[in-house]
């Protein structure tokens, strides 16, 4: 089993049913999970409106490709598209941002956003 670290997100104005949809999906994929717990950003770039964001730690048999496949396919069904972030809408963005402790995504590792979230983790 690989062991990885989620960043999701949301700034749609019902970010808060987005994080709960978010929630109920790492349960059924993944069962046991720690999650950092919801917390509101100020968007990264641009003027785009706040996002809600958490930190998950989840284990799984899937590589990290696969992982990457399955948050991305997970985005689209909670109506992400390729023009939805260009109009400042993210309905929802999860990136396998750690896998196995390799980082994978070294922006978003070092972004507020994520570091907060993980530093509520592992003050579990």
């Amino acid at each position: 089993m690989s062991h990885y670290i989620l960043s999701i997100g949301s700034n749609t104005p019902d970010k808060a049913g987005k994080m709960a949809e978010a929630l109920q999906w790492l349960d059924r994929e993944f069962g046991q999970i720690t999650v950092s717990g919801i917390y509101a950003t100020k968007a990264w770039s641009g003027n785009a409106p706040d996002y809600f964001n958490m930190v998950a730690c989840v284990q799984s048999s899937l590589s990290a490709e696969e992982m990457n496949l399955k948050a991305k396919e997970f985005e689209r069904s909670l109506g992400r598209t390729p023009q939805s972030k260009n109009n400042g809408s993210v309905p929802m963005d999860v990136d396998v941002v750690i896998s196995d402790g390799t980082i994978l995504r070294p922006e978003e590792y070092s972004r507020p956003y994520f570091t907060h979230g993980l530093s509520l983790i592992k003050q579990m």
